[in-house]
């Protein structure tokens, strides 16, 4: 049966999260039907008892055959609906209304994908939560073709271009689809091949999830890395001002914890941006790395 949307999750190991993430989605408030597909990379917990009780067709595959790309494809290919929303197991709607906010850009015939906008979960650091504010801001952003002429500077100046909470015109999808050898940074990829086809880009800042990560300094590193090494093999093109940019983040960073009079923070903060640019920068020239650092 087709129906208007078709939410992809991959799951693996949700927990609490994901149980909140499906009562919410039964909450939503939204005005056409849509159904929920969820692909399990091996899960030791009780995610599949959480999936079954909502109404989920479930697809269970090995952990070693999950892959950013290829997953998500398969669960487009799985799908019946229309527009194929993509949410991550650790995204939680804000609103009733996340739904509807999100395809809504989509009635415009010339816009593909649309993104929503993520807020850092309740009780994150003040390092974290000014990091999702600064990428993820409140004004509703249009990206043409324009954007795609220069994919460095595209890639660091759009973080929201993100999969943990975006929807996509399945006919689109059906035309570019993710790139099966691209391992991380798919939507990225993803949303340059449809700037590139001619189609337009929102970022919705009132379709809200919370979503944040407090990674340990070493894991920050590690997925710094992963994206530094992604960055490299996407943006070949253009020049990214990384540094300059960088420097402009780590200020206004400085800024807002000294208004919340958080000066035992700075430390930290400086020391926390300090690993996140080195493993980028290190990331992205990983051909010269030797492999221990990153493994």
């Amino acid at each position: 049966m087709i129906c208007d949307l078709s939410i992809i999750i991959l799951v693996k190991n949700g927990g609490e999260r994901l149980k909140l993430l499906m009562e919410s989605l039964e909450k939503q408030n939204f005005s056409g039907s849509f159904e929920i597909i969820a692909i399990d990379s091996g899960s030791e917990d009780e995610s599949i008892q959480i999936l079954e009780k909502y109404n989920t067709k479930i697809y269970e595959i090995k952990p070693e055959e999950f892959h950013h790309s290829r997953t998500r494809n398969f669960g487009a290919q799985k799908s019946s609906g229309e527009v194929l929303v993509y949410l991550t197991q650790d995204a939680l709607p804000i609103n009733n209304d996340l739904l509807e906010k999100l395809v809504k850009p989509l009635q415009n015939p010339e816009v593909a994908v649309s993104y929503g906008r993520q807020i850092a979960n309740p009780d994150s650091s003040d390092v974290n939560t000014f990091f999702y504010s600064y990428f993820y801001p409140d004004e509703r952003k249009v990206l043409g073709k324009q954007e795609a002429n220069n994919p460095k500077k595209f890639y660091i100046d759009h973080i929201y271009v993100s999969d943990v909470c975006s929807a996509i015109k399945k006919d689109v999808w059906e035309k570019l689809r993710f790139t099966d050898d691209v391992p991380m940074s798919e939507d990225k990829d993803f949303a340059l091949k449809v700037l590139k086809t001619g189609y337009k880009i929102v970022y919705e800042p009132e379709a809200t999830v919370y979503h944040s990560h407090d990674y340990s300094l070493r894991s920050l590193f590690k997925r710094r890395f992963q994206d530094g090494s992604a960055f490299s093999n996407i943006a070949l093109e253009g020049e990214s001002g990384f540094f300059g940019r960088g420097l402009k983040f780590v200020t206004e960073e400085m800024k807002f914890l000294i208004r919340k009079k958080q000066f035992l923070g700075i430390p930290y903060a400086i020391l926390y941006n300090f690993i996140h640019f080195l493993g980028f920068f290190m990331g992205k020239h990983e051909k010269y790395m030797p492999g221990f650092i990153y493994n």
